[in-house]
């Protein structure tokens, strides 16, 4: 009975994992599929001036809010998937590690202030030519997530410290996650510097979060084929 139940407790966590790796997988594909829509390679830089960036938003209203729904369905699922990750360091070290406990806030608050810049953007196509200070609004958004850099990095850099300290996921996953933090941490800069690539209105915003798509669709792999 006792090894019956045991079995059983392991093919529920290894049904788990794999819930959560695909989890993680199908976000980045809604996530792509998001900034796809959105095209964010040719939105308004934030320099832009007000009626610029409300003639962009009317424009294309209804891709924005296709765009902005995929995003978050994108975002949200990351929630399943950086609780699977978490449960998986958990068993694999101390249950009162530092590094574990850094992971989950570190990953929960890069999730927030990911979902609270896409409220600022979708508060900006949903009110459209009505909205009173639209600049406001866009720069609150690229703040936002600029400022998801910082929770990122540390989410980030301690799952790379546990992986590498443990069997728990393969090791190549906790090397994508040091990439990840470092260019979390670059990402910051976009916030005291004012014109090039690095600042808000540069590619940053866009060519360092892939690091973190790199991450999650590698990790989501090795869990989708853990056996344990």
């Amino acid at each position: 009975m006792a090894t019956e139940m045991a079995t059983r407790a392991f093919d529920s966590s290894a049904a788990s994992m794999r819930l959560a790796g695909a989890a993680g997988l199908l976000g980045c594909a809604l996530g792509v599929a998001g900034g796809i829509v959105v095209d964010l390679l040719n939105a308004p830089a934030t320099t832009a001036s007000a009626a610029e960036i409300v003639e962009s938003v009317e424009g294309d209203r209804t891709a924005l809010l296709v765009g902005m729904l995929l995003s978050t369905a994108a975002v949200s699922l990351w929630f399943v998937f950086g609780a699977g990750v978490w449960l998986r360091l958990r068993r694999a070290s101390d249950p009162e590690s530092l590094a574990s406990a850094c992971f989950a806030f570190g990953f929960v608050a890069f999730v927030t202030l990911l979902l609270a810049g896409f409220t600022a953007f979708f508060v900006l196509v949903y009110r459209d030519a009505d909205v009173g200070d639209p600049r406001l609004l866009y720069d609150l958004t690229f703040g936002l997530l600029a400022m998801s850099g910082a929770p990122t990095a540390i989410a980030l850099g301690s799952y790379a410290a546990l992986i590498f300290r443990s069997t728990a996921l393969p090791q190549w996953t906790a090397w994508l996650g040091v990439v990840g933090a470092l260019a979390h941490i670059a990402l910051l800069a976009s916030l005291v510097v004012s014109q090039g690539f690095f600042s808000l209105e540069g590619q940053v915003i866009t060519a360092l979060p892939a690091t973190l798509f790199m991450w999650i669709i590698g990790t989501g792999i090795a869990m989708l084929a853990t056996e344990h």
